[in-house]
């Protein structure tokens, strides 16, 4: 059950995904949807990290609003201000100071 149920969820999300794009050539895109492309993968981002960074469960002897996810996230957030083309060093910057902070709190 569970098979077929991922294998029709791919066939809607395929569908759906073809109707809007499917018939229009790379080339004649309009111009609204040219101008929102390079914003989908920082709002899916967004839309993946802050429910897990605002949610995560506090530590137990630390500040409550301090978790290391927010840490994480915050170091990740800095990094990226400034080295915004190198996105292995901003994920490898949030990742240590994640673990950091859940060694440290």
């Amino acid at each position: 059950m569970t098979t077929v149920t991922i294998v029709l969820m791919g066939a809607v999300t395929f569908a759906l995904r073809f109707c809007f794009f499917g018939p229009l050539k790379p080339e004649r895109l309009p111009g609204g949807i040219e101008r929102a492309l390079p914003y989908v993968m920082p709002a899916v981002l967004m839309a993946i990290i802050v429910p897990s960074v605002v949610l995560a469960p506090a530590p137990d002897d630390g500040p409550g609003w301090l978790s290391p996810y927010l840490v994480g996230a915050l170091v990740g957030f800095g990094v990226g201000v400034f080295k915004k083309d190198n996105f292995f060093l901003v994920f490898a910057s949030a990742v240590a100071a994640f673990a950091l902070a859940k060694f440290l709190l």
